[in-house]
């Protein structure tokens, strides 16, 4: 048997101006909802919150959240939907789930004899601004995209153990003990935000624990037929729309599972298909530059002797005729 509640709204709890903590007892010893909130600056909340569920047990809730949200699993398993994109995530023990939210309509669900503990992080839009949009090599725009889907990975031993401390440590008024819980704060988000970060901009990758699911998978070999198998060459952006898989997976997938990137593999597929029209066809450079989607012959040039190291002329005079 299956219980569902539904919290009032939570936009009160969720103000920066309120210490309120929220604790709920379910009836009929069903199970228990305890949640404690700091304050660590005027743009960043802390949440501890346990969970014990005697039977299966949905929350449904709706809050006014705008910022990053950073969540790591201590202990147990939750399981969680978003109501607004009809997705659901489980997280167990160790796991973190990273997303931007403008709007909140989730349900939690715990199954039964279930007791969970979790770390919850929310920075608002403000400490985004003037810390984090400047210092990240991607653009803002692409990192909340992304981040609307669960960025969903296994945490590293020195969060976790970061996570744990904080839980474990009772919240109390004292300078020293603020700046102990602010300072413990701020790095587990530099962690997140530099792991990630390096997903963007190197090849080695430090989050090798991003978990995909089957349906990323199957999303990623598509994705690559897309490239191999026709000659649309797409950006990133309209490769991930086509795949139903944010920027953030589909980058990461390819390198994990295929050991390239998704520019590469179309720069390699635009090169080899570009060769061979210049070694087979009647077509012009300047027409073959346009088929593989340079705007200019030059750029298309550069390209190609860069790929291969011969110009495309060079490559036309093998042919019986040539241009």
């Amino acid at each position: 048997m299956s219980y569902n509640f539904t919290m009032d709204n939570l936009n009160e709890f969720m103000n920066l101006s309120s210490r309120k903590d929220c604790s709920i007892i379910f009836p009929k010893n069903i199970g228990q909802i305890i949640c404690e909130k700091e304050i660590i600056t005027n743009d960043i909340l802390l949440f501890k919150t346990q969970t014990l569920s005697n039977e299966n047990i949905a929350i449904s809730q709706i809050s006014k959240i705008e910022g990053l949200t950073i969540n790591l699993c201590i202990d147990g398993k939750i399981k969680y939907k978003d109501n607004i994109l009809k997705k659901t995530a489980s997280f167990k023990k160790n796991d973190t789930y990273i997303r931007y939210l403008s709007d909140c309509d989730s349900t939690i669900i715990l199954d039964k004899n279930q007791h969970a503990r979790s770390l919850g992080i929310v920075i608002r839009n403000d400490f985004l601004e003037d810390n984090i949009w400047n210092a990240i090599s991607y653009k803002k725009e692409d990192f909340i995209k992304s981040s609307l889907d669960f960025i969903f990975k296994n945490e590293n031993s020195k969060n976790i153990k970061l996570a744990k401390e904080l839980f474990y440590s009772p919240f109390h008024n004292g300078n020293l003990h603020n700046i102990y819980i602010q300072s413990k704060v701020l790095e587990i988000i530099y962690n997140e935000l530099n792991d990630i970060n390096r997903c963007f901009c190197v090849d080695k990758c430090s989050c090798e624990k991003v978990k995909l699911s089957k349906e990323d998978i199957d999303s990623l070999y598509k994705a690559r037929d897309i490239i191999l198998l026709t000659h649309d060459f797409p950006d990133l952006a309209t490769l991930a729309r086509k795949v139903a898989l944010n920027e953030f997976k589909l980058k990461f997938g390819f390198k994990k599972i295929f050991n390239t990137t998704p520019g590469n593999m179309i720069l390699e597929h635009k090169m080899i298909h570009a060769k061979q029209l210049l070694e087979t066809s009647e077509f012009s450079i300047k027409e073959i530059s346009t088929f593989v989607g340079y705007k200019y012959q030059q750029s298309f040039t550069n390209a190609f002797f860069q790929f291969f190291k011969v110009l495309p002329k060079d490559v036309m005079k093998t042919r019986k005729y040539y241009f």
